[in-house]
């Protein structure tokens, strides 16, 4: 893509890359020069893999469902037999259930959550730190949530603790990892304009009920709109570059405001 980028001969391993926050992020780093390996259980994964070689890109799609210990491993394996390297890995793979109230959640959801949220985060990057030592300017940046992070929400009472989940674990990681030349942080997004949050809602609420509740969000966002998977993307791509290379263990909050109120 663009001679002389930032991210030029780095390597980024991005979970969850086939759709929203994920692909943003994938196809921002390839534009900074990076070459990308977007890995998802989604096929629509290979689009945006495609999307990236059409632009002049290089990237590869895995099917993998890092949240097991088998999955993790492999889009690791891939990666390197790929690109010989890696150098950063965003672990943004997600998933979003609802509940009426922490009491009423059912325990598969509960499973569900903490098991794509959290547990893909511990295993994808206890699979590729040997890679990122290697690499000697390794980063990790993982996606968490304002919901959990600075603020509570009705509904989301699983959701936020596996996201407060990650931020906990990322800051010890960023301990025990710096003597070894590997960053890690936080990127917390507030309300993203993706299908990820109407998906569930509307499951179990009429589209009356999601546009007076945005009307309502939107009113408590100081910047006055939701954020696009875009935004959330050129922060990654800070994180992940070497402009950042004294920034460890923070998390980022990118919600226009909301929780600054």
């Amino acid at each position: 893509m663009n001679a002389g980028a930032e991210l030029d001969g780095r390597v980024c391993l991005v979970t969850g890359g086939a759709r929203g926050i994920g692909s943003a992020i994938a196809e921002a780093l390839a534009i900074a020069g990076a070459r990308v390996a977007i890995v998802d259980l989604a096929h629509s994964g290979e689009e945006v893999a495609d999307r990236i070689a059409r632009s002049g890109g290089e990237a590869i799609f895995v099917c993998a469902d890092v949240s097991s210990v088998e999955g993790a491993e492999l889009a690791v394996e891939e990666t390197l037999r790929a690109f010989g390297r890696l150098d950063s890995l965003v672990n943004n793979a997600g998933i979003l259930r609802l509940a009426d109230s922490f009491e009423d959640t059912p325990d598969d959801q509960v499973d569900d959550m903490l098991r794509v949220n959290f547990l893909s985060v511990f295993r994808t990057s206890r699979a590729a730190l040997p890679a990122l030592e290697s690499s000697g300017r390794g980063s990790i940046v993982n996606i968490a949530s304002m919901v959990g992070h600075r603020i509570g929400m009705p509904s989301h009472a699983v959701y936020g603790a596996s996201k407060a989940a990650v931020v906990g674990l990322s800051m010890t990681m960023a301990i025990e990892l710096a003597p070894r030349s590997v960053r890690v942080n936080c990127v917390a997004p507030g309300v993203v304009a993706t299908d990820l949050y109407v998906e569930q809602f509307l499951k179990s609420n009429p589209r009356e009920a999601l546009d007076a509740g945005s009307e309502r969000t939107l009113a408590a966002i100081p910047i006055g709109s939701y954020a696009s998977p875009q935004q959330i993307a050129d922060v990654v791509g800070f994180l992940v570059g070497g402009r950042s290379d004294y920034v460890t263990g923070q998390t980022i909050l990118v919600d226009g405001g909301y929780t600054g109120i």
